[in-house]
């Protein structure tokens, strides 16, 4: 499926794709907001962003002032939200995000997918800036980690449709795993994954390997069942997860599928010899991993298993997966748009990513 993307201004590219579901027009809200409801200064056309940093957090304020600095330096207008617990963000930006023409949310893979569904409901773009420890989201769409390039992009980059995940009633915007990865948790470490990113996600998957039992999946998906036996299951909808783990060679936020891979059980030298594989995103050569890509998948365990989206466990087997495809818009670098955007679909690798 062709992604769309269209600059902040006038463009002659093609027009963003509608969101998933109910979408009530093919155009989305952001088009005429970002063409004509912005403020006027000296008839400079001004930029009205809802800055969402939980200032609560350690580094919370902090980060929220050097980022508003940095969005006034570019003649944002720029208003930050208060929120003093997670779960209140999704709230903040359906009852306050309508006012604004970009909602800028700083934070890691956890805090963007807690505000993912609200900022699709609502209809606007969503500009990312990198503040966690893993930031996979934002490696896979080339947003720089440097605060002041990141805000950057606020202003210069593309209104971009990427797409959705769902598993059950959650939604995920880079993976949902079952077996391994929901062990893993429990010996994870924010500063592992600061300092050794796909490396130290790997680190805990080989301390959890030993506690993780096999187990027996059924597949069903394009109206075909598979039998799986396996340790891990991946559904992916972007490409890195881990802090750098790629789902497959050549999983993309934008291409309206979900890619699924299994780990069979491995013996623990083998799974070491595949690790290069894995950082770089398996493929169909790979022995002991099996590949499958859909628009849905229902997935059925022999024991009732956790599954952990974008890092944390939230929901359970029996699960359906679907991908919601141009369901958000994410600015983007025009980078990004001119490398994999539209007709251009090779996909990312992690060395091409902006830094």
């Amino acid at each position: 499926m062709a992604a769309q993307a269209s600059p902040a201004g006038p463009s002659h590219a093609p027009k963003p794709r509608s969101a998933a579901g109910n979408a009530p027009d093919s155009r989305s809200r952001c088009d005429s907001l970002c063409s004509a409801n912005h403020n006027q200064r000296s008839g400079v056309t001004v930029l009205r962003a809802l800055l969402l940093i939980n200032q609560h957090s350690r580094q919370g304020e902090a980060d929220a002032e050097t980022a508003a600095n940095h969005l006034t330096d570019l003649d944002v207008d720029v208003t930050r939200g208060d929120f003093s617990a997670p779960d209140e963000l999704p709230d903040e930006i359906r009852e306050r995000g309508r006012d604004f023409d970009v909602i800028v949310l700083g934070g890691g893979d956890g805090t963007l997918n807690l505000a993912a569904k609200a900022v699709a409901d609502i209809r606007m773009p969503m500009a990312v800036l990198p503040l966690g420890t893993a930031n996979d989201f934002a490696r896979t769409l080339m947003i720089p980690n440097d605060l002041a390039a990141a805000c950057r992009n606020v202003v210069e980059g593309l209104d971009y449709g990427i797409d959705l995940g769902q598993c059950n009633d959650v939604y995920f915007l880079n993976v949902a795993s079952i077996g391994l990865a929901v062990r893993a948790c429990e010996y994870r470490s924010d500063a592992a994954k600061k300092w050794l990113g796909a490396l130290g996600y790997i680190s805990n998957v080989y301390a959890a390997f030993r506690d993780t039992k096999p187990f027996g999946a059924d597949v069903v998906c394009r109206g075909e069942s598979h039998r799986l036996h396996s340790i891990q299951i991946a559904v992916g909808n972007g490409r890195y997860f881990g802090g750098g783990l790629a789902v497959s060679s050549d999983a993309a936020l934008d291409d309206g599928t979900l890619d699924l891979y299994s780990l069979k059980p491995q013996r623990p030298g083998a799974l070491l010899r595949m690790l290069p594989s894995l950082v770089r995103g398996p493929d169909k050569s790979i022995q002991g991993v099996q590949l499958l890509e859909s628009e849905a998948f229902e997935i059925t365990t022999d024991r009732v298993m956790q599954i952990n989206t974008d890092g944390e466990i939230m929901t359970e087997t029996p699960a359906t997966f679907r991908v919601l495809p141009g369901a958000l818009t994410v600015k983007v670098p025009q980078a990004y748009v001119e490398q994999y955007g539209h007709t251009n679909r090779r996909r990312p690798v992690d060395g091409d990513r902006a830094r």
